[in-house]
């Protein structure tokens, strides 16, 4: 039990290195994206690999992939229905800004760091699902909305789906144990001392990333669509927990996945709608505090 608290508080710690360099000026917010691109497309997919190489994938466990796309499509449409008074524009940021959980930057390097490579696979299957949903449905639903124009927005979907080097890295892994493939040790040489930096280097990113600053008149609607997202993912984790027919450790990473962050790009997907960017990307840094302390805490408390 102190071995595992030692290890959150010490990812925590790095957390607090990078927001603590950002202030002493050793960067700045701008340098989160080259940190992100180091993240998103090298540490992150090598250590992915190295996860996936010696796993024998249980295909029961496929059901992970549906339930992330499942509850990104749940969360949405509650968004809309409650934000439908508030009219369009407002239910364009809610589908955009519901549902999307950041677990490739932040919630498998988070796992990884006091849980182990397996929970890498758990988490990873469940992101499929959850980067369909949230890049895919919500996105196309949210520029709908909000009134963008043109035919292109499923084809951008698409696009940045088949862009994004960690969904590429999962669907290929997902290829090779589903054909019981293994790749060549040398690769793995490679990918394991390269995916070793991934949970200081994704810590870190959150550190730099990190913003707590909104206009005082928009509190209320950042609380109102917080509390939504909370109540939803408190009633899914009790139910993740105490009804689906899974390994323990898979449970358990479900019930922590319901309080990883929103999603890195959602701000990005907001400001392309031309929605409230800066209560986003508020929202966003809220989720995140909110992540670091209770996954663990939820660790501590059920394992």
């Amino acid at each position: 039990m102190l071995e595992i608290a030692s290890r959150a508080v010490a990812l925590v710690a790095i957390v607090g290195i990078g927001l603590g360099i950002k202030r002493l000026g050793w960067v700045t917010k701008e340098h989160f994206p080259l940190f992100a691109k180091l993240v998103l497309g090298i540490t992150l997919p090598c250590a992915l690999v190295t996860s996936f190489n010696d796993y024998h994938l249980d295909r029961a466990l496929l059901g992970l992939t549906a339930l992330g796309l499942l509850l990104n499509i749940a969360q949405q449409g509650i968004g809309y229905l409650l934000a439908a008074r508030r009219g369009r524009k407002d239910q364009a940021f809610a589908v955009l800004n519901s549902g999307t959980y950041n677990i490739g930057a932040f919630a498998t390097p988070y796992l990884s760091g006091f849980m182990g490579p397996h929970a890498m696979i758990y988490s990873s299957l469940f992101d499929i699902g959850n980067a369909v949903g949230s890049a895919g449905v919500g996105y196309g639903w949210g520029m709908a909305l909000a009134g963008e124009p043109g035919a292109h927005r499923w084809r951008d979907t698409g696009r940045a789906l088949a862009s994004s080097p960690v969904f590429v890295t999962y669907m290929v892994l997902l290829s090779l144990k589903l054909l019981d493939l293994r790749l060549p040790d040398f690769l793995i040489t490679f990918t394991s001392t390269v995916g070793a930096a991934n949970p200081f280097l994704a810590m870190l990113m959150i550190g730099i990333g990190l913003e707590l600053r909104l206009h005082r008149e928009k509190y209320l609607a950042a609380v109102r669509h917080l509390a939504v997202r909370y109540a939803f993912s408190t009633v899914v984790a009790v139910a993740c927990w105490t009804l689906l027919p899974l390994p323990p450790e898979a449970r358990l990473v479900l019930v922590m996945l319901m309080f990883a962050p929103i999603a890195s790009m959602v701000p990005g997907f907001t400001s392309k709608a031309g929605l409230d960017v800066e209560l986003s990307a508020f929202m966003t840094s809220v989720t995140l505090v909110i992540g670091i302390v209770m996954m663990p805490i939820l660790y501590l408390a059920l394992v």
